[in-house]
């Protein structure tokens, strides 16, 4: 498999201009959770909040989750997603799906590359019926999922190995009908998966 940056030079384009209209609100984030770039669907959403903490513009209760969230991509440099209730620019919250990624530079984790999507827009949703056919596995898997952890932290807390974490997550996507974790932790809280 070629990487984006071979496809990307063989196409001779520049990203750039795609990740600025892309309909999703995408930010970027520096080592202290300070806006550093915000594409135009994120200003729509919250208006201009370059230069401020991220953080500041999620509900008050929320907060701290939401500067963890931060601190575990840095420390464990491994993906991690929440869904948070973001303000908007014209005033109110809205419940957003922040999946971040780690940016890396020289090393280390230099920054957090963060795409959001709006949870009260149309997604995939687990249906009654397949509720029983989650795994108790599975849905130990979820919970963990839910709570915020990385496959390497959940194969931790299980006594599992990686493989077996992904596998089981690639299981649960399958009979949730979904694509993403994320999607995966939407759904089954919607299902009541995860009140049990």
């Amino acid at each position: 498999m070629s990487s984006l940056e071979d496809e990307l030079l063989e196409l001779g384009g520049d990203i750039t201009p795609a990740l600025e209209d892309v309909g999703v609100p995408a930010d970027l984030l520096d080592k202290d959770g300070i806006i550093r770039w915000q594409n135009n669907a994120s200003l729509d959403l919250r208006g201009d909040r370059v230069g401020e903490s991220w953080a500041d513009f999620v509900a008050p209760g929320e907060q701290q989750a939401a500067r963890d969230l931060i601190t575990r991509i840095f420390c464990s440099g491994e993906p991690a997603e929440l869904t948070l209730s973001v303000l908007r620019a014209e005033g109110g919250y809205v419940p957003l799906q922040f999946s971040g990624a780690p940016i890396r530079g020289g090393g280390s984790v230099v920054g957090v590359f963060g795409l959001g999507q709006r949870s009260d827009s149309k997604e995939p949703r687990a249906t009654p019926g397949r509720r029983t056919d989650l795994t108790p596995r599975q849905l130990e898997v979820l919970r963990l999922l839910a709570e915020g952890m990385s496959t390497h932290e959940i194969a931790t807390s299980l006594y599992l190995s990686p493989t077996t974490v992904r596998n089981h997550i690639a299981s649960l996507l399958a009979t949730l009908g979904v694509h993403t974790r994320l999607q995966a932790v939407v759904a089954a809280s919607k299902a009541g998966l995860l009140d049990r």
